[in-house]
């Protein structure tokens, strides 16, 4: 394949965590990627891990990186204009940019619900309004990541459930609204995700009174976290079948079906495998 028909990627919060998985998985299989973040260390260090990937000498895949901040819409138009700039095309949007909460509703304020709803939520409208026009000519795919808490409640993360949900709600409008134009728009959802600081990373923000699990993944649900690398190539499987809605662990699919159906069984279910321990 001629490298001006290779396809072209935009993965945002590619810098660390599952964004970084998922760039390097598009790269292996080909594609021009390109990684975005706001801290220019960050993002050459995320180049360079994805550059000196073994598997990555066996494609023709490439990545390029470029600062930028998806929370805002100059940064967001800037961007979009320097791949257009540079690539001839756009086939792929993942939307990564997101941020979690540990807390109780009751003590959720305003102003970081308003963070989080920007963080998880006005950054993919900003980041997908801007590719439609691209994805169009080539009948693209846009994937955002969601979580469980997109399909659910979830015990000591309201507020990022709150978020996760508006993000369903985006995502079930813009799929509707772009399949008549051929772009096609996926949301995956995945459950608490491995990370080599799970279990510290939210403990300085904790609501007084809350459990010590609730700092965890998924504040604490009794899952096993899922390996990176298996969520990131669920989304690219999710990219080139054109699937419209995943859930990781797929197991969980028909319980959540189950407490949509039947909220107090839902409830009975969300409690069953979340924390036990009461604040």
């Amino acid at each position: 394949m001629e490298l001006d028909q290779s396809p072209v990627a935009l993965v945002t919060g590619s810098t660390a965590g599952l964004g970084l998985h998922i760039a390097s998985a598009l790269v292996r299989k080909g594609y021009r990627v390109v990684i975005v973040g706001r801290d220019a260390e960050r993002l050459e260090i995320a180049r360079r891990q994805i550059e000196s990937s073994p598997s990555k000498t066996l494609t023709n895949g490439s990545v390029t990186g470029h600062l930028a901040d998806v929370t805002d819409p100059q940064s967001v138009g800037e961007l979009f204009a320097s791949m257009a700039h540079q690539f001839p095309r756009l086939d792929v949007l993942v939307n990564t940019v997101g941020a979690s909460d540990r807390g109780l509703i009751e003590n959720l304020s305003v102003s970081r619900l308003e963070q989080l709803i920007t963080q998880n939520v006005v950054s993919v409208l900003l980041c997908s309004q801007a590719a439609i026009a691209p994805l169009e000519k080539t009948g693209g795919v846009i994937v955002n990541i969601g979580s469980l808490a997109s399909k659910v409640g979830a015990r000591y993360i309201g507020g990022y459930a709150i978020a996760k949900h508006a993000l369903a709600g985006l995502t079930a409008q813009m799929r509707l609204e772009l399949k008549p134009r051929g772009v096609h728009v996926a949301l995956v959802s995945p459950g608490p995700i491995r990370r080599d600081d799970a279990g510290t990373r939210y403990e300085q923000n904790l609501d007084p009174g809350l459990p010590e699990q609730a700092a965890k993944p998924g504040g604490g649900a009794r899952l096993k976290g899922l390996p990176p690398e298996l969520v990131a190539d669920a989304v690219v499987r999710c990219i080139h079948r054109r699937s419209p809605d995943v859930v990781l662990p797929g197991y969980l699919r028909p319980l959540i079906a189950i407490g949509h159906a039947m909220p107090r069984i839902g409830d009975w279910l969300l409690l069953k495998f979340t924390s036990s321990k009461q604040p």
